[in-house]
């Protein structure tokens, strides 16, 4: 248990203000064997000095033993807002529901140059599931979280290669585009529907930022329009 009150401290430490809080958490992350980071939130508070927060949700596993046999447990949760600068704000925001950090079994990392969908580095290991009928991926029983991590999402066999294209390339992988729009991250369709408090706030956003700058321009353009009345009187 001690490991848990150091990690509580330190996200505590981190929740205060950090100037990138995913280079905090990924050093204490590293003692597990395998974990995945994802963005889970954005929060912006103010108009005139807005203040920038980040949530972070956190896969972790690590070996224990259950019912007398050796087995990997996995474990969820979420960090506490954590407050951050606007530049690092930026550098994350686009990524709700994405993993920016991750560890696995056998020892392959990922960063943010190669965010992705939560579940993907998993697919195509037939330790984790199999292709099942129509050429979709299938968790085992046991890894059903990574599935339900995806909001029930299936990954095609196009899909993953695609993926493993972009990571081997060191780019993000916002799953398949459809209309102009992608799957996954902040703008992505299925975060719509697996985060649809997260995606009303920031179409909510947008609209008000947009409005504001319409505004702006609106009374710009006034101003040049009736200075050049006067200059031609």
């Amino acid at each position: 248990m001690a490991w848990r009150v150091a990690a509580l401290a330190l996200w505590g430490l981190i929740a205060c203000g950090s100037k990138d809080p995913v280079r905090e958490l990924i050093r204490d992350l590293d003692r597990y064997p395998e974990y995945s980071l994802i963005v889970d939130d954005t929060r912006i508070e103010g108009s005139f000095f807005p203040d920038y927060a980040l949530r972070f949700q956190v896969l972790t596993a690590a070996g224990q033993r259950v019912a007398g046999r050796d087995t990997i447990v996995y474990e969820e949760r979420r960090t506490d807002w954590m407050e951050v600068r606007e530049e690092t704000f930026y550098r994350y925001e686009k990524y709700v529901g994405m993993v920016v950090a991750s560890k696995s079994l056998d020892g392959r990392r990922t960063g943010t140059s190669q965010a992705h969908p939560p579940g993907y580095q998993y697919v195509g290991n037939p330790q984790y599931g199999f292709w099942g009928g129509g050429g979709f991926w299938q968790f085992y029983g046991q890894y059903a979280l990574m599935r339900d991590l995806m909001g029930g999402w299936g990954v095609g066999r196009g899909d993953w290669e695609d993926y493993r294209r972009n990571r081997e390339r060191g780019r993000p992988y916002y799953g398949p585009t459809k209309g102009g729009r992608p799957t996954f991250g902040s703008r992505g369709s299925q975060t719509q529907k697996t985060r649809p408090q997260f995606y009303q706030r920031q179409q909510s956003r947008r609209q008000a930022f947009s409005g504001q700058v319409k505004n702006r321009m609106g009374r710009t353009t006034s101003g040049w329009g009736r200075g050049s009345s006067r200059f031609g009187k």
